[in-house]
């Protein structure tokens, strides 16, 4: 049987920078589209948007990614709006961190992604602000994925 263990699950909103976050993390060429179905790597489990957006899809993005090693709740800095449940992350077996993306953005609002992630369930020193283009902050996000999961890039 495969197993997830040493493998990052990425979840959020559709736009939120999974797809870009996964692709910096692995130094691969950032290629912007949308993630139309759950995307496995060697180290990664991708996410559509619609797993967190779409209550409907809920218990999928809990049945895909809940043997991961980690789980990475992200937040674009530039969402105005929030669809994750309160206490979302509480439904897993499995350590969660949250992701502040996009924070090169003129539009940037960390104190409402915060918000929105401890809202979900995160505890703020679990809180990780980024930008996949910049490169600002995404050592020390490698960092702490390392205390959970094993991987080179």
């Amino acid at each position: 049987m495969a197993t997830n263990k040493n493998r990052v699950a990425l979840i959020g909103r559709i736009g939120s920078g999974k797809t870009t976050l996964f692709q910096r993390l692995t130094n691969e060429f950032i290629v912007y589209g949308k993630t139309q179905q759950v995307s496995y790597s060697e180290h990664f489990i991708d996410t559509p948007g619609e797993f967190v957006e779409l209550p409907c899809f809920r218990p999928q993005a809990i049945n895909v990614t809940c043997d991961s090693g980690l789980i990475i709740l992200i937040n674009s800095s530039t969402d105005a709006q929030n669809s994750v449940p309160p206490n979302f992350v509480c439904t897993y077996n499995a350590p969660v961190i949250g992701v502040i993306t996009k924070i090169d953005h003129r539009h940037c609002d960390l104190k409402r992604s915060q918000r929105y992630l401890t809202y979900a369930g995160i505890h703020a020193n679990n809180i990780f602000p980024v930008s996949a283009i910049t490169g600002e902050g995404i050592a020390a996000l490698k960092a702490v994925i390392q205390q959970y999961v094993t991987f080179e890039s």
